[in-house]
């Protein structure tokens, strides 16, 4: 018995330290490209994560990190192509989309919203474009880049209505809403305690905050755990949740300011 445990943990020894020395090759290449090798170095890395059982908060931070310059790698490559919906999870946004209109609209009540704002929309905003809610669209990203790939790759809603693009730190933006309006904050976005803290400050009553929440899979060792806990100081809160058979992954919780 001694024996097999020492060679069980060589084995994982051996593991953790390739796993180790895939992400040092990974972070010697940021900014991230979307080709051959960079893909298959991701196929080794989500391989890797299902498999993963011995993590800090320090590691979570780094996996984080590398996971927000893939999505961006990837959106970039498809926001420069002439049709958008060769976006390889374009199918998983619609459907998403579809349903975080339907949970909106019960959650809204029939009640008029002035717009939607997104913040950290990056190269690629399809939650802004495929979202069913025929309100002003808005993105906000920090990246100058990523607000001129997307101007250009996605400048209308499904609606037809033109959507606005911004640059600001979610840290440090400024609202000046008169209106009830409904903000959705990106999912690779961390510190979203702290960010919604200070936003809802300068929301109207009766605004929406919408922070997406990832499936109980390895997936969400790339996010920041949080929990509808979290918010209940802020207002009303609600989460929801898909059903497995739904093939989305994102639920999502809703802060209904107070």
């Amino acid at each position: 018995y001694q024996n097999w445990e020492i060679e069980m943990t060589k084995i994982l020894l051996h593991k953790q330290n390739n796993f180790l020395e895939l992400l040092e090759n990974i972070e010697s290449r940021f900014p991230l490209s979307y080709d051959e090798d960079t893909n298959e170095l991701f196929v080794q890395f989500t391989r890797y994560l299902e498999h993963l059982s011995d993590y800090d908060e320090t590691l979570a931070k780094r996996l984080n990190t590398i996971w927000a310059y893939r999505g961006f790698s990837i959106e970039k490559h498809f926001s420069k192509q002439q049709n958008i919906q060769s976006f390889d999870f374009y199918p998983k946004y619609k459907n998403l989309m579809k349903r975080d209109s339907l949970v909106l609209r019960k959650v809204m009540k029939g009640r008029k919203y002035e717009k939607v704002i997104f913040v950290g929309s990056g190269p690629l905003p399809l939650s802004l474009k495929l979202l069913r809610i025929n309100v002003q669209k808005v993105g906000y990203d920090i990246m100058e880049e990523a607000l001129e790939l997307s101007a250009k790759s996605v400048s209308k809603d499904r609606f037809g209505r033109k959507i606005i693009y911004k640059k600001a730190n979610f840290f440090e933006m400024q609202l000046e809403e008169r209106k009830p309006v409904i903000i959705y904050i990106a999912g690779l976005i961390q510190g979203k305690k702290e960010g919604i803290a200070r936003v809802v400050q300068q929301l109207p009553k009766g605004s929406l905050i919408v922070v997406r929440t990832v499936a109980n899979d390895k997936r969400a060792l790339l996010y920041e755990r949080l929990q509808k806990n979290d918010f209940l100081k802020f207002g009303k809160v609600k989460e929801f949740n898909p059903t497995k058979s739904s093939g989305i992954v994102n639920g999502m919780i809703v802060i209904e300011v107070k």
